[in-house]
């Protein structure tokens, strides 16, 4: 049963391969690429692709949504007191 590695798993380990990949020649850099697609799965391109970019660190977007309701509203909201009672439930 073979386990999947995850996505943080693989960046790290191309992380610590790159720069060996880069300064390999030849048939070390065929034997990298190869024990590298063992490890991770990925076909033969888009190994390559990945240990020839650089590293992108990738940081969490957060969106700044702007409120819909005024601050009139939002109090009468407040006020209003828990949901609505459904029919036929007490």
């Amino acid at each position: 049963m073979k386990k999947e590695m995850t996505h943080a798993a693989r960046a790290e380990l191309a992380d610590a391969i790159r720069d060996r990949y880069g300064a390999a020649a030849g048939k070390d850099k065929r034997r990298i690429l190869e024990e590298f697609i063992a490890a991770t799965g990925y076909h033969e391109k888009s190994a390559i692709r990945v240990l020839n970019s650089l590293p992108t660190p990738r940081q969490r977007q957060s969106r700044q949504r702007l409120s819909l309701y005024d601050e009139a509203v939002r109090g009468a909201l407040a006020n209003k007191g828990g949901p609505p009672a459904l029919p036929g439930r007490q």
